[in-house]
């Protein structure tokens, strides 16, 4: 069983350069990371975690995530990565860091992996556009457990980290990248065209928002969203997850006020971000998510991203944003009620953001006048009229009242 890697940083120079070592007790399930000499001594190093692994000599360890930091697993598969991963290879990773090694370079951001202190693979993708008819029927083998040839099973590797369950790989097109996001059968609604209304919707507003497109086929509608840490296949970020800067072991009803809430975000926005605006953007966002219902705001949808060209730190734009349902309870904390998705909880930390609360209230209304009108702009942006029924109880209409 591995459990020591070395970790990689792509973009910064042609070839990736390596800037650190993990290690991983797997019984114990305590880790350990340590960033290389040779890496400190750049004149260009950044520390791949600000909060939980600062830039010096020191030997980090952690008991969260299975003993892994999280900013190195945010590189690695999520729970649909996962699946492709076990499905493509034959020695199947039974930790942490073997899941990192067998999908490096396939993931978000920068971090690549290998068992190697001198060489690692660069990032690639060889999908493109016109592969998505084969895509498409491969996600369909992949759900229903069929099946699915190697090359399609490869295929659905690129891109197998960029969050969450759902069926997705990247697909590139005319120097652009894409995340390519995949409907499933037993989905209330058509998610492809619907993240798509909301994310150009969210775009009204003073929010950077990763530019999408809606790809119609005859097995089905695709989302191309395209991704904010690379230029055509070339890393120019490193990415770090909410998730990851939070590192919390659990989550109790004082974090939800604390630590793990979008309040924590923004007070790392203001002491770290080179645009302290961003935190107002980030209150922009948790109300519109707050309003339109999509309660699966949760801490692996937010993120930062590390800009090798300016050398500094930014919110990433806003990805993974539609309906969900209408119980208020949201990813993270909203405020001193917790996840509670209610007007006066949006405004109740809203000093946190750097906002007076007449500025935050003005926000909030402005939102509110841009979300009441969800029918008319989702159905200018191609969203059937069975689903425009089936939104009316996912989205939490009550608060616009």
């Amino acid at each position: 069983m591995i459990s020591k890697a070395f970790v990689f940083i792509d973009g910064i120079e042609d070839k990736p350069i390596v800037c650190g070592v993990v290690t991983l007790d797997t019984q114990k399930r305590y880790g350990e990371f340590r960033y290389g000499k040779s890496y400190l001594l750049r004149s260009d190093a950044f520390p791949l975690d600000p909060l939980n692994l600062p830039l010096n000599s020191s030997i980090f360890t952690t008991t969260n995530q299975k003993g892994v930091f999280g900013v190195l697993l945010d590189a690695g598969a999520d729970s649909w990565g996962e699946k492709i991963i076990l499905s493509l290879h034959n020695t199947k990773p039974k930790n942490s860091i073997e899941f990192l090694l067998a999908g490096s370079g396939m993931g978000v951001g920068s971090l690549v992996f290998s068992l190697s202190s001198s060489t690692s693979k660069t990032k690639l993708n060889k999908n493109t556009l016109g592969d998505i008819p084969m895509l498409l029927k491969a996600k369909d083998a992949i759900l229903n457990d069929e099946e699915v040839p190697q090359e399609a099973k490869k295929a659905f590797e690129y891109g197998s980290s960029m969050g969450g369950a759902r069926p997705k790989t990247t697909v590139s097109d005319a120097g652009i990248t894409y995340l390519a996001k995949f409907n499933r059968p037993e989905d209330l609604f058509n998610h492809a065209k619907v993240e798509h209304a909301t994310m150009s919707m969210l775009s009204e507003l003073a929010c950077r928002v990763a530019p999408s497109k809606v790809v119609e086929t005859d097995n089905g509608d695709v989302l191309l969203v395209e991704r904010f840490d690379l230029i055509d296949t070339r890393p120019t970020h490193h990415f770090i997850s909410a998730n990851s800067l939070i590192n919390l072991h659990s989550v109790n009803n004082a974090s939800l006020t604390e630590r793990y809430s979008y309040g924590f975000l923004a007070e790392f926005i203001l002491k770290y971000s080179s645009e302290p605006d961003d935190a107002a953007e980030l209150f922009h966002r948790m109300v519109f998510n707050t309003l339109i219902g999509n309660t699966d705001d949760h801490t692996r949808n937010h993120a930062f991203l590390y800009s090798f060209k300016n050398k500094d730190w930014r919110l990433s734009p806003a990805y993974d944003v539609l309906p969900i349902n209408a119980n208020n309870q949201h990813g993270m904390g909203i405020g001193l009620d917790g996840r509670n998705g209610t007007i006066e909880n949006l405004l109740s930390q809203s000093e946190r953001f750097g906002l007076k609360r007449f500025k935050a209230e003005k926000i909030i209304k402005e939102v509110l006048e841009l979300v009441s009108q969800w029918s008319y702009y989702f159905k200018r942006h191609g969203v059937g009229d069975g689903d425009l029924e089936r939104l009316k109880g996912v989205i939490p209409m009550h608060l616009y009242n």
